[in-house]
């Protein structure tokens, strides 16, 4: 395996690791354990770390090392703003293409969501809200806005502590996917534009109460 490819990899499994809470939020970043996790040497730990920096996913300080980047409210506040334009953006032409085919995998995204709130999943409830949210702008057709959206939506996300949903949440989350597949189902663009505000907004919000209270 090239140099350059053993980079991309090790940097992949990283970040993998981020997804899987492997890794969280403050948490400190060694060389060597990271190495002997991955049975790589140093150098690609390096080079994966740095890109991760840059990327703004940790934070670097001299002589003490990376640590796993934590979200401020600022930041916040800029990223669930950018997710909303994109989101927003994306309904009408991901209506406009919509086929029967296309439906189905919505639906059957929606489901696997579900399933993981149900069974009280926290990790692997991001990663499949993600692909349902995702997905929904990857229907629109524009490769670079889905790609982008899967950034900011991770950049949220994988910077703070990810917890089980709770209270009211856990009935609530599933039942707004629900009514957002239907509004795209019926081609009413006006009601999913609607959902979809009031859905980040409350998921916001939700967020907000624990990690900046």
């Amino acid at each position: 395996m090239g140099e350059r490819n053993l980079n991309n990899v090790v940097y992949q499994k990283i970040k993998q690791m981020m997804l899987d809470y492997e890794i969280t939020p403050g948490q400190r970043l060694t060389f060597a354990d990271l190495a002997e996790k991955l049975g790589v040497s140093r150098t690609p730990v390096n080079n994966a770390l740095s890109l991760l920096n840059k990327e703004g996913f940790l934070d670097f300080t001299p002589n003490q090392g990376y640590t796993v980047h934590q979200i401020t409210k600022e930041e916040a506040d800029q990223l669930y703003e950018l997710r909303t334009i994109l989101e927003l953006g994306a309904i009408e032409k991901t209506i406009q293409n919509l086929t029967p085919a296309k439906f189905k995998e919505l639906e059957k995204r929606e489901r696997l969501f579900k399933q993981s709130v149900d069974e009280k999943q926290s990790r692997g409830r991001f990663s499949l809200d993600e692909e349902f949210h995702a997905y929904i702008v990857e229907m629109s057709g524009n490769y670079y806005l889905a790609e982008y959206f899967r950034e900011v939506y991770q950049r949220i996300f994988l910077r703070h502590r990810i917890r089980p949903l709770k209270g009211e949440r856990v009935v609530q989350v599933p039942a707004e996917h629900h009514e957002l597949v239907e509004a795209i189902g019926q081609r009413d663009v006006e009601r999913a534009k609607r959902i979809v505000a009031e859905h980040i907004e409350s998921g916001k919000q939700y967020i907000y109460s624990f990690i900046f209270d």
